[in-house]
């Protein structure tokens, strides 16, 4: 009877001890698989764009794969210096020409975007809140994005400021914006848009500067619309 109970119990923990190995190593896989996707997040960034002045030439370097190189790359900053995980891009005024990165899909943990002050045109993806998930700062002015602001900003809901003001965007201003409860700076000033602005509560609001040199919005803090 001793030794049945015995090698029970020794069978639990050799399964609890096996259940720990794989767990330990689904974990580090994943973190493995996450660090891969942020490298390649970058890289996509590099090879999308055209940097006239080689400030990404010169600064991001793949070639160094030490622990956390990512981290020292101009206007990257990492989630922790010894770790490839980016937390925020910062990439304004470089004088950066092309579209707008999807490849930034792969920075999975991203949560500030910075590329204004650029040359960047064309529209923004209609998927942009997938791409962006978690972000909460997203500042694309001062380039010339054109066409439609994309609804799907509105599942960015952690979204604390969107900053879109100087750019040739068209059309109305996506109504379900309004579902962005956490918005604390919003401006899409000097763009070519027409329609009633979002319908904010009372909880987030917005004055007429943030929808200036846009004569054909109305309501909210602008002119009635007919």
């Amino acid at each position: 009877m001793d030794f049945l109970v015995r090698d029970t119990l020794l069978s639990k923990q050799h399964l609890l001890g096996s259940i720990f190995i794989c767990c330990v190593l689904l974990l580090t896989c994943s973190f493995s698989l996450g660090v891969e996707s942020d490298i390649s997040c970058l890289k996509s960034i590099k090879a999308s764009l055209e940097d006239p002045s080689g400030y990404l030439s010169l600064s991001w370097d793949f070639s160094n794969t030490t622990e956390g190189f990512i981290c020292k790359f101009l206007g990257i900053e990492c989630w922790h210096p010894n770790e490839n995980k980016v937390l925020n891009i910062k990439l304004s005024d470089l004088g950066l020409k092309g579209q707008f990165p999807r490849g930034l899909s792969n920075c999975s943990s991203l949560t500030g975007l910075d590329l204004s002050g650029n040359k960047l045109s064309g529209p923004l993806p209609e998927d942009i809140g997938r791409i962006l998930a978690f972000i909460t700062t997203l500042d694309l002015s001062s380039n010339s994005f054109s066409g439609k602001i994309p609804p799907s900003l509105s599942n960015c809901s952690y979204l604390n400021v969107l900053k879109l003001e100087n750019n040739e965007f068209s059309g109305e201003i996506p109504q379900q914006l309004a579902q962005l409860r956490r918005l604390k700076t919003f401006s899409v000033a000097n763009n070519r848009l027409s329609g009633p602005v979002p319908n904010f509560d009372g909880s987030v609001s917005f004055g007429p500067e943030s929808y200036a040199g846009n004569s054909g919005l109305c309501g909210g803090p602008l002119k009635p619309c007919q």
